[in-house]
């Protein structure tokens, strides 16, 4: 399992969503299944606004503010790789899934929801070849 952007999706401006998603179909064996969440693209353009969306690489850029235990701010840039259903599907079938199902659902609830723009994440669920 790989919920709320475990590691996939969350990323330095350069990260390798591939090279995350590889290493946990690795450790899976054939007919293992895998369940992860990654932000919705669609969600990102249209409800996202405090956030800058690039189009061209899928990727969510924001910044915001963490404290230390003292309560000392310091500002940070939080980068999201986004996806589309589609994308996703193509992803896990290049790197050894089989029917890969894609539902859409809001962090922490999770459940068997149609994909839709207006949801802030979507659901994987799929098998190791």
């Amino acid at each position: 399992m790989c919920l709320c952007q475990g590691a996939f999706g969350v990323m330095r401006e350069n990260g390798q969503d591939e090279s995350v998603l590889r290493a946990m179909g690795s450790v899976l064996r054939s007919g293992g299944r895998l369940a992860l969440s990654a932000f919705n693209a669609y969600f990102s353009v249209r409800h996202h606004h405090e956030a800058d969306f690039d189009a061209d690489r899928g990727i969510s850029h924001e910044r915001t503010v963490i404290k230390d235990s003292a309560g000392l701010g310091k500002e940070v840039s939080l980068w999201t790789g986004c996806y589309t259903p589609r994308e996703l599907r193509l992803l896990l079938v290049k790197h050894g899934f089989r029917d890969p199902s894609v539902y859409g659902v809001e962090p922490g609830a999770y459940g068997r929801n149609a994909p839709s723009v207006d949801m802030a994440e979507f659901l994987v669920v799929a098998e190791r070849v």
